[in-house]
């Protein structure tokens, strides 16, 4: 019975023994030859994988591009108040930020102009806007390129005489188209015109529609 024992004991040990042996590679030869692979080996190999997937993966977000722009703009509008249109225009500064559609084609917008105040006489008009606008870019040749976008623009305006009784304050919302062209003078640099149109979406307005021109410079993150 002890010797019984001692002979099981003796085949687990060596058992035991040999237990390293048996990780082998998964590739051999013709002639049955094998490659003993440790641990460590296996480890590290797993860590490699681990580390191409990684980096081979990528996300939606990472070709998504951020615009910023400033921009010298030129608007001339149609003004009915009082039984009487008024044909006028104004200039100012704009300020424009936008990203990316997840295609370096399509881009969301918002656009800031700020056109200050115009003496003229004992007339004075003062407009502010922002535009919301989605659009589309593509290449037209060389560097030029072509964009056209629409969305909705609100605008803010305050058009007085005293002494022809006009005083006009309203805040306008209005649909936007546009179109222009830009060089892109580096990667992340471009300089273009753009056009706008505007006709408002509510009648109770004097500030009826409006042409714009803009000369812009655009940067790109």
């Amino acid at each position: 019975m002890q010797i019984s024992k001692t002979i099981q004991f003796v085949l687990i040990f060596l058992s035991l023994l040999s237990a390293p042996t048996l990780v082998q590679a998964a590739g051999t030869d013709r002639d049955g030859d094998y490659e003993e692979v440790s641990y460590d080996d296996l480890l590290n190999e797993l860590n490699a994988k681990k580390k191409n997937l990684v980096k081979t993966s990528t996300s939606s977000f990472d070709d998504v591009r951020l615009h910023a722009g400033i921009g010298y703009v030129n608007s001339f509008m149609n003004i009915a108040t009082n039984n009487r249109n008024f044909n006028r225009h104004a200039s100012g500064i704009q300020l424009s930020m936008g990203m990316d559609l997840f295609s370096p084609h399509w881009f969301a917008e918002g656009v800031f102009r700020n056109y200050g105040v115009t003496d003229t006489g004992s007339e004075e008009l003062t407009m502010r806007e922002i535009d919301l606008k989605i659009g589309h870019s593509n290449l037209l040749e060389s560097i030029w390129n072509y964009s056209v976008s629409a969305g909705l623009s609100n605008r803010f305006m305050k058009f007085q005489d005293p002494a022809k009784n006009i005083d006009v304050n309203d805040t306008t919302p209005s649909l936007v188209i546009s179109t222009g062209f830009h060089a892109q003078v580096h990667k992340n640099l471009s300089l273009g015109a753009e056009v706008s149109a505007r006709n408002a979406v509510i009648s109770r307005t004097a500030d009826k529609n409006s042409f714009d021109f803009a000369f812009r410079l655009n940067t790109s993150l």
